[in-house]
């Protein structure tokens, strides 16, 4: 038996009245007079659709003896999609579930391969495989994305609805109507027109239709419109041209969006406070220094009453001047910001309020659900109206991302994400930490309008502050002042020289470089080919010793020079102050400068079994230079370019 029979069966059982059409019809309500036609009903492809106008529907089937599993034709339910996810709905112990098999990770909508040619005809939006075949049953056309309200947008190819005239019908619950809305500005920038509705009947446009109402029925809440657009001419002649000007020396440009990168637990949050803290103090070294002005701190990651105002309070910022932001809804008093979506309010209490500083701590967390970080054009969909409104209002935003755990020299690539995130800001403050002293660097990596890379060194510290219910510990950043070190240098990673040997980018550069010269070359070409690369000289001399280059003085005197060479492990030095194998492996001796190390006369074959050096008449009976007793024969290694013991 169909459920449609079932259902006018039941209906019959307990002495109702039924107009029975065939594919519909109307009954009276049991418990209410014969002629009242409360109860109406539309046969539709899985089963019936069932509605009560004169009381609970769930009641009246319990009273017939039916629950809402009879009202379709088969236990369970399967919902095909073109892209091979299947969705079966299946009642247990009265209570309704899916599952879903197949290509679970398919972007298709349900009913998207029944949209006709005609792009004139209105498109249903609706929450439900249900609502989308209850549709259907009054020949109208409907799609739905999988998994309901709690997934989003944008997850869904809605690319088939571009240019249509689209109709989202809101379930009416909180739920449904806040994913009509995420549904409409998603659509917003692709379909044709947008309007939202409800149903005049029940919940949903199923029981709309169960009702006997016409889909043009539907209650209308709004509509979606895109803004007029218009093109503007502007020629050069009119373009007022401006001089940079920096906020912080070549770190932060006004009226710029820039990024703050690093890896997790470095500190990044306790930077930006730190630069908070001085604007709200006009005390950051720029074009606002004495002017003491107003931010924004978003936050997602970190506690506004534990962590963020403690450590704002440790950097010395003026609270007052410091504004949070939370978005009162008719479902909530305290949402998150959403961007774009929220871009103009937040733009009038950047306007409101005078604020010249906006940190998104993280950037991420501010990102509209249905915008994906890896794609090129979402990201710079959520990105640009952020860029464009620093312009407009003159102000800075800083957005605080996560580096990947890849190692790599290019910053951009780096970032968590598409490549875009870097390409639309105007600089990235890059932070990294030496691993061998404990402190991090802070480097320009992307400043187009600087005129120079700055690196900065800086320690967290923690301090203590006073807070309304007791002390508590916080980080507060302090800078050790300007370093030669760079922060690419410390997130470069390993690099295959074509041997199966792992090297960092500035050895790969060294051993390249030598390997063009047949593997030797004078050290002071080298530095200066790395530095044409834009490695420093304290990293390059660092990453010879780890590429097991050797250094070899050449020549005496003022002629002398010192030359690198790719060898085995760098050979140890004694007390002599220049390198050398010893002389038994050499094809032919080294001259020795008179009186350099022992007085003249007659220097045995043997050399000192430490240094390898020559033995003079004097070292030569005791069989060993006397500043080479009681040193091991691999004495320590000397840093001959650096002067030091390394």
């Amino acid at each position: 038996m169909s459920a449609y029979d079932r259902l006018l069966a039941a209906l019959r059982d307990h002495g109702c009245t039924i107009d029975d059409k065939g594919d519909k019809g109307s009954a009276s309500t049991p418990g209410h007079s014969a002629g009242d036609r409360g109860t109406t009903f539309q046969r539709y492809a899985d089963g019936v659709l069932f509605h009560c106008h004169n009381d609970e529907p769930a009641e009246v089937l319990a009273r017939i003896g039916l629950t809402q599993a009879d009202l379709f034709d088969n236990p369970h339910t399967v919902y095909a999609y073109d892209d091979g996810r299947k969705v079966t709905r299946r009642y247990r112990d009265g209570k309704r579930g899916f599952t879903q098999s197949g290509n679970k990770t398919g972007t298709a909508l349900f009913g998207v391969a029944r949209l006709p040619v005609d792009l004139a005809t209105t498109v249903y939006v609706v929450e439900g495989e249900k609502d989308v075949r209850a549709a259907e049953s009054v020949g109208v056309v409907a799609i739905s994305q999988a998994q309901g309200a709690s997934t989003s947008p944008g997850a869904a190819d809605w690319s088939p609805l571009a240019g249509r005239p689209v109709v989202v019908v809101a379930d009416k619950d909180a739920p449904g109507r806040a994913r009509a809305e995420k549904v409409a500005k998603h659509l917003l920038r692709i379909a044709g027109s947008v309007t939202v509705a409800e149903a005049k009947d029940g919940k949903d446009l199923a029981d709309h239709i169960a009702a006997g109402n016409a889909v043009g029925a539907l209650v209308v809440l709004g509509e979606v419109a895109q803004p007029p657009r218009r093109l503007k001419i502007t020629r050069g002649s009119q373009v007022e041209t401006r001089r940079v000007r920096w906020v912080d020396e070549d770190w932060i440009p006004a009226a710029s969006l820039v990024l703050l990168a690093g890896r997790e637990g470095l500190g990044k949050s306790t930077i930006a406070a730190e630069k908070c803290a001085q604007i709200t103090r006009g005390t950051l070294v720029g074009e606002w220094f004495g002017t003491p002005r107003n931010v924004i701190y978003l936050h997602t990651e970190d506690a506004r009453d534990f962590t963020v105002v403690p450590r704002l309070r440790a950097a010395g910022a003026d609270l007052d001047r410091v504004l949070f932001i939370d978005v009162v809804t008719e479902l909530s008093e305290t949402g998150a910001l959403v961007l774009p979506d929220d871009i103009g309010e937040l733009e009038r209490v950047v306007v409101a309020e005078r604020v010249a500083f906006i940190v998104l701590d993280a950037a991420t967390s501010a990102m509209a659900s249905d915008l994906s970080g890896k794609d090129d054009r979402q990201v710079r969909q959520f990105l640009e109206p952020l860029a464009q409104l620093a312009a407009r209002r003159d102000c800075v935003v800083l957005g605080l991302c996560h580096f990947g755990k890849r190692d790599g020299a290019d910053t951009g690539k780096l970032i968590l994400g598409s490549i875009a995130w870097s390409q639309v800001a105007r600089s990235v403050l890059s932070v990294a930490k030496d691993e061998e002293s404990g402190n991090l660097i802070v480097t320009n990596t992307k400043g187009n309008l600087a005129p120079r890379t700055r690196s900065m060194e800086a320690v967290i510290e923690s301090t203590t502050v006073a807070t309304d219910d007791g002390d508590t510990e916080v980080g507060v950043v302090r800078w050790l002042g300007e370093t030669d070190r760079d922060a690419r240098d410390l997130l470069a990673g390993p690099a295959d020289d074509g041997d199966g040997i792992e090297r960092t980018e500035a050895e790969a550069v060294i051993v390249a470089y030598l390997e063009d010269f047949g593997g030797s070359a004078p050290a002071a070409d080298v530095l200066k080919h790395a530095r044409s690369v834009g490695l420093n000289d304290n990293a390059t001399k660092k990453a010879r010793i780890k590429a097991k280059v050797r250094t070899e003085r050449q020549g005496f005197g003022k002629g002398a020079s010192w030359v690198w060479t790719i060898d085995s492990p760098i050979d140890s030095i004694g007390s002599h102050s220049r390198e050398r194998e010893p002389m038994e492996s050499m094809a032919e001796p080294m001259p020795v400068e008179p009186d350099r190390f022992d007085p003249p006369g007659t220097h045995p074959d043997a050399p000192c079994p430490v240094c390898g050096y020559e033995l003079g008449p004097i070292a030569a009976a005791a069989g060993i230079h006397p500043d080479c007793i009681g040193k091991p024969v691999a004495g320590p290694t000397f840093d001959l370019i650096n002067g030091g013991a390394a």
